[in-house]
């Protein structure tokens, strides 16, 4: 019987330790891509800001990418206040807020790419 329990002991230790190891991988991850994806969209808006400038893109095309830009923007930082409760608390709820959060962000990014890229293309 004592036996049984230094298994069960061991095992449920075993299952925290690794709940532990996902967890921190979880973050260290959604907080890399959250990194790499504010880079991208703030070389995006200096790049329409410039082609602005340059008279490459029109007064209603920038406010169509601004409005894009403010849609990531805000998903963004609601994606990193969610990552940071996650953080403190584990909870299925907080990952899910910010899981939501980071499709919001990442598909409001790649229209936002999507809208600038034919600018940069040289034919």
């Amino acid at each position: 019987m004592k036996q049984f329990r230094t298994a069960i002991s061991i095992l449920v230790l075993l299952v925290f330790i690794g709940a532990c190891t996902y967890n921190i991988g979880l973050v260290k991850t959604t907080y890399k891509m959250l990194s790499a994806s504010q880079i991208s969209y703030d070389t995006g808006m200096k790049t329409v800001a410039d082609l602005y400038r340059q008279g490459r893109i029109t007064e209603r095309e920038k406010q169509t990418i601004i409005s894009i830009g403010t849609t990531y923007a805000t998903a963004h930082n609601l994606a990193v206040e969610a990552l940071a409760k996650y953080e403190e608390t584990k909870s299925l709820e907080q990952q899910e807020l910010m899981e939501v959060q980071i499709e919001i962000a990442t598909n409001a990014l790649a229209e936002l790419l999507g809208l600038i890229r034919p600018f940069l293309i040289q034919e």
